[in-house]
């Protein structure tokens, strides 16, 4: 299995507005996520929550 991509442009909120693979426009937010770690699905949420927690707790200036 390979690696999985998901794209969304910035500021879009739905889940219809991700797609799967590069993204079309410059202002984008990616994600890859490992084949071995795609294999959970449960895996791969709490990695995400593990992202947003980072973001949200550490960030404390825009990421240039």
């Amino acid at each position: 299995m390979a690696d999985r991509f998901y794209s969304v442009i910035v500021g879009e909120r739905l889940p219809s507005h991700v797609t799967e693979g590069a993204a079309s426009s410059a202002e984008a937010i990616e994600l890859r996520v490992s084949d071995t770690a795609y294999a959970s699905k449960l895996r791969v949420m709490i990695g995400l929550r593990a992202i947003l927690h980072y973001l949200q707790t550490k960030e404390t200036t825009p990421i240039a």
